[in-house]
């Protein structure tokens, strides 16, 4: 049967009555510029994120092939990552900010290949993530220290305050995950997680003083709404627990 408000036949299919009667409710497929249409940022950010990750992968696959074989583990790339960021953090108090972006980027590099590599070759251990995620809080906390001996050196002690808030904000960020977690919660919202934050830095050393301070503003109060963010998300998660998935219950009563 046919509906004259309606082209399209009439059908029993559940999926089809709720995905006809309800158009808002399917979500759109991203467009070219990799935004979901009609989709807040909120959804179709983590899209453009796993993309970029799916490419990172493929195109560092021959370079993890190689270490395989030579038989790396993933631990020594970890390590090597911490005593490249110590270099940058150097680098950057000297004031030379160009060099302790472009060394920052290149310790970036391991912190992707080491994750990789134990996938790969099987060789992921509980002890490796978590020696991935202590030398990953040091390290932020020496590149920030590298920052601050900088800005120190110049006088400028209003942007070194600036840096603090940056610093505790990014500190949290992590905590907050680490602490979700152990609750038994998933926590990877929020912008500024710590991908975005190194990145940013990077820019911000690579275009110079002034756009390094500009960068740790926005590091200062992007990083601290996504601890608040993750508060909030996590309370919500909290306080609304999803229903048993055992008895559904329908809609029009028994």
């Amino acid at each position: 049967m046919v509906d004259k408000f309606n082209p399209l036949p009439r059908t029993s299919s559940p999926l089809y009555s709720h995905a006809y009667a309800f158009p808002h409710s399917v979500e759109r497929a991203p467009d070219s510029a990799g935004r979901a249409q009609g989709l807040p940022p909120t959804t179709w950010y983590p899209l453009i994120v796993t993309h970029l990750k799916s490419l990172a992968t493929r195109i560092l696959r021959p370079l993890v092939q190689v270490f395989i074989k030579l038989g790396f583990r993933p631990d020594w790339l970890t390590l090597f990552g911490l005593l490249m960021n110590i270099v940058a953090t150097g680098a950057f108090a000297v004031g030379e900010l160009q060099w302790g972006a472009a060394i920052m980027l290149s310790a970036g590099l391991c912190d992707i290949l080491d994750g990789q590599l134990a996938r790969e070759g099987r060789s992921e251990t509980k002890f490796g993530a978590l020696l991935d995620s202590t030398t990953d809080r040091y390290s932020e906390i020496f590149l920030f220290f590298g920052i601050a001996a900088y800005l120190v050196r110049r006088g400028e002690w209003l942007v070194s305050s600036i840096l603090f808030f940056a610093l505790a904000g990014s500190l949290m960020v992590s905590y907050v995950r680490a602490r979700a977690e152990g609750l038994g919660e998933d926590c990877k919202v929020g912008f500024m997680q710590r991908p975005e934050r190194l990145v940013g830095l990077a820019i911000g050393g690579l275009l110079g003083h002034e756009g390094l301070v500009f960068v740790l503003v926005v590091l200062a109060v992007t990083t601290n709404y996504t601890v608040i963010e993750r508060l909030a998300y996590i309370r919500n998660k909290l306080n609304n627990p999803p229903s048993p998935s055992g008895s559904p219950v329908s809609p029009t009563g028994p």
